[in-house]
């Protein structure tokens, strides 16, 4: 009783943990619109807990949708940050259109879901769903995996056995001391209860539970908060850790890395060249990046919709879509700071004129700046750098085009996404601005000057590479699965170390990154993995598990197969004891299939946490890693621990043995089981 007081104990401060970052993440009152009984509208804030279909709720940029919705209303370009649902880090966006009926829900475009973030404009929507009826709440009640046994509950049971059989023959060996012995029938049962029950290892329970709290309190001072108790021991026995790599390998949030500018003018560039400006080491911009990043990071500044605004605890913070927000941050590092975005846009000269917002068809947002009535403007196009460069003067120099496209490959072959911007002068602008596109624009759309390029990224965490070498040291495979491009999945993984950047042939080099469409052919025939797979997916498999170290754009589905393929295929057909990372709904049927399903505490959903038998309470790789040499700790404690208990059993077990020889009895039953107690 004792002994589960103490298990239940650990697990209520686990859970008392978990409840305090839920607190800190809670969800703000939304406005909603009612009608009362007369019919009059009601213009109330309602705390998303007490949302019920049929309302009208008004949504901005940085709000957490707290239901599912149907979007009535939205500004140009909304977009939505789908990543909890999907996986996917880019945004999506949204309208208030209908869809086909036989689209997805998760791909119509005028639905938003529980859980998920606007990180672009402004909506007014309609509640149809919430509670667990929401798609998160569906998803979160359909996990149904069968339970998988940790590695500690499997060695306890295969010592208990083992116990059990030592214990039976003692017994019995005491029993046929005193039938020879022709003892009475009393002390025969008594003798024989005594010996039987000497050898069981009471002390076992309390020894295993007191080590699991104690490497329990350890990791929790490490960042690694522990939900399952025994999950302590069987981290330490992990042989694969299936990372993701969007908040938990990398940053999670969108950064320019590189400035590409011209050197001396855009004319030139077949000439001179281009110079690029890196971030040095630490996220820092070299200190003589001023003079060439001027006009890029001004024209970053003023052809942007990001803006600065205070969350729930008064920090200032960027709001608007991730790659608008990398932009401005990096423009106004290199300008000195996030004031000079306010006052280089309150300058007269700098007022907006004119917008057109980012769309899908035109793959660039235009903004006209200038001072009303001044008879002067200019204007800043701003996208992808194909559709920009079409606009510029330099597309008439093949030798400049070319100059700018080596650089834009060598920046996508480092996993960057590329973003071009232009800027020309508008001598004699129109009353008032108009049009949408090149086509019915009232001013010229031509002969920009082609001004540098953006290369972004969602970098890497520091002390990730580090921290996966540390990893395979010690024997722990570390596996990237995304749902990203290969590509940028093989860059990223090079950069940590997941990836040797060296050449390699044959079965090496085929399965070092394996991609989402060569899963679709290799899932198993049912639920799981079993005997009778077909022979050609079995080799595939065990080639897979050895070799493979990038899995990218893979689905929810996927990630559960992965971690099953290992159990049942890997460390030689043996299986590997699985760990997997996840922070989204898409990642909890994995989470429930590893033998450690480890969970993100700052990005993470609730589903994800749930399912989860370990939470990261600060969504860092090397907090795991630091957790997986805590677990091996913990292991060889108990594996000394339980070398103790049987040990002390000898010397209660030898007076039995003795007695078969003719020696006489050297411990009363009374002894006896004072030893046992006092022992254990």
């Amino acid at each position: 009783v004792a002994t589960a007081m103490l298990q239940w104990y650990t697990e209520m401060l686990a859970e008392d943990a978990m409840e305090a970052m839920q607190k800190m993440a809670g969800t703000k009152p939304v406005p909603v619109v009612r009608r009362d009984a007369a019919g009059t509208r009601l213009d109330v804030e309602v705390d998303p807990v007490d949302l019920v279909p049929g309302d009208i709720v008004f949504l901005e940029a940085g709000d957490r949708i707290p239901a599912d919705v149907r979007v009535l209303y939205c500004t140009d370009g909304m977009e939505v940050d789908n990543s909890a649902l999907t996986g996917e880090s880019m945004p999506e966006p949204r309208h208030s259109g209908t869809e086909k009926p036989s689209q997805p829900p998760t791909e119509a475009r005028n639905l938003a879901f529980f859980g998920t973030t606007v990180l672009k404009g402004n909506a007014t929507c309609v509640v149809h769903a919430t509670g667990d009826s929401t798609f998160l709440g569906k998803i979160a009640q359909s996990i149904k995996t069968s339970y998988v046994k940790s590695t500690l509950e499997i060695q306890i049971e295969h010592f208990v056995h083992f116990i059990a059989i030592i214990a039976i023959f003692v017994g019995l060996l005491s029993m046929s001391v005193k039938i020879v012995q022709k003892a009475p029938l009393s002390d025969m049962i008594q003798y024989t209860a005594c010996a039987l029950f000497s050898q069981v290892p009471e002390g076992l329970l309390p020894t295993v539970t007191i080590s699991l709290m104690f490497a329990s309190a350890e990791m929790v001072k490490r960042k690694v908060l522990v939900r399952k108790i025994d999950a302590v021991e069987t981290l330490g026995c992990v042989t694969v850790f299936c990372s993701d790599k969007t908040g938990t390998l990398t940053k999670g949030e969108m950064t320019v890395q590189d400035l590409v500018v011209v050197k001396a003018s855009a004319a030139t560039i077949a000439q001179d060249g281009l110079t690029v400006v890196v971030r040095e080491r630490g996220s820092v911009w070299p200190a003589t990046c001023k003079s060439p990043c001027d006009d890029i990071s001004v024209c970053g500044i003023l052809n942007n919709g990001a803006e600065l605004k205070r969350d729930e605890e008064g920090k200032e913070k960027w709001t608007g879509s991730p790659t608008e927000v990398a932009i401005m941050r990096a423009s106004c590092e290199v300008q000195g700071g996030p004031n000079s975005a306010k006052e280089f846009k309150q300058k007269p000269e700098n007022q907006t004129l004119f917008e057109i917002p980012f769309n899908s068809e035109n793959k660039w947002m235009l903004t006209v700046h200038g001072q009303a009535g001044s008879g002067k403007a200019f204007a800043i196009l701003k996208g992808a750098p194909d559709r920009v460069l079409k606009f510029c003067s330099v597309s008439s120099n093949p030798q400049a085009v070319a100059v700018i496209e080596a650089q834009m490959q060598k920046l996508m072959g480092d996993a960057r996404r590329v973003l071009a911007i232009a800027k020309r002068e508008i001598r004699a602008p129109p009353a008032k601005f108009e049009g949408s596109g090149p086509d019915d624009c009232n001013f010229p759309l031509r002969d920009f000057e082609f001004i540098g390029l953006y290369g972004i990224e969602d970098p890497p965490k520091d002390g990730v590479a580090e921290a996966v070498i540390k990893a395979t040291k010690a024997g722990v495979k570390v596996v990237m699965v995304t749902g990203d491009h290969p590509d940028t999945a093989r860059a990223i993984a090079k950069r940590i170390n997941i990836l040797k950047d060296v050449t390699t042939t044959g079965d090496a080099q085929e399965f070092s990154v394996i991609t989402g469409l060569q899963l679709d052919t290799r899932v198993p025939k049912g639920d799981n993995f079993g005997d009778d797979e077909p022979p050609d997916n079995v080799k595939w498999w065990k080639k897979a598990v050895v070799n493979a170290r990038v899995f990218a754009r893979v689905s929810p589905i996927h990630k559960q197969v992965i971690v099953q393929a290992y159990q049942k295929y890997g460390y030689g057909g043996i299986g590997d004891v699985c760990a997997m990372t996840g922070d989204g709904v898409n990642d909890a049927p994995a989470l429930k299939q590893a033998e450690v399903g480890v969970a993100m505490g700052i990005r993470g959903t609730e589903v994800a946490k749930d399912a989860a038998d370990i939470v990261l309470q600060d969504d860092d790789f090397s907090s795991i890693i630091n957790g997986i040499e805590q677990g091996r700790l913990c292991s060889a404690n108990l594996r000394k621990s339980i070398m103790y208990t049987l040990c002390s059993k000898v010397p209660q077990f030898a007076p039995t043995l003795a007695m078969v020889f003719g020696v006489p009895e050297a411990l009363t039953i009374a002894q006896v089981l004072l030893i046992d107690i006092g022992t254990d």
